[in-house]
């Protein structure tokens, strides 16, 4: 049984900070890796290995 309360249906969208980082450098700045910003990084891997895959750099040379 699980303990899991769903509170709201948009809970399942919420952003959460996976990593943060607070900087005191630059004016005290707050970067941080979000879960969607994860996932577009994890797509755009697949999106340009699969692009690389798919390239062919042999290309054909018609003969006259």
């Amino acid at each position: 049984m699980n303990n899991f309360i769903v509170l709201s249906p948009l809970d399942q969208f919420e952003i959460r900070d996976l990593i943060s980082i607070n900087l005191s450098i630059f004016n005290n700045s707050h970067i941080s890796l979000t879960n969607i910003g994860l996932y577009l990084i994890i797509s755009s891997m697949i999106i340009l290995g699969f692009n690389k895959l798919a390239n062919n750099y042999n290309k054909l040379i018609s003969n006259r």
